[in-house]
């Protein structure tokens, strides 16, 4: 018996380990389903708003708002 690797190959049946340290969870295999049309018109709506506001944006002069929140410290 190794004892040095013995965590690494705990037995889901060992009562002892799963009292102390817990079950390990189980991976979830979930398919993820993109409807890539929705999501390209939802890009598509986003640009089209940011080309119609742009103009105004400019005007703000929001660059000095914007850089403080990007500055790292």
């Amino acid at each position: 018996m190794d004892i040095f690797n013995r965590n690494r190959e705990r037995n889901p049946d060992d009562h002892f380990s799963n009292l102390m340290f817990g079950r390990k969870p189980e991976p979830e295999q979930e398919e993820s389903k993109v409807d890539y049309l929705q999501l390209m018109a939802s890009v598509e709506t986003l640009m089209g708003l940011y080309s119609q506001y742009k103009p105004t944006i400019d005007k703000i002069n929001l660059n000095p708002l914007i850089a403080k929140f990007l500055k790292k410290e």
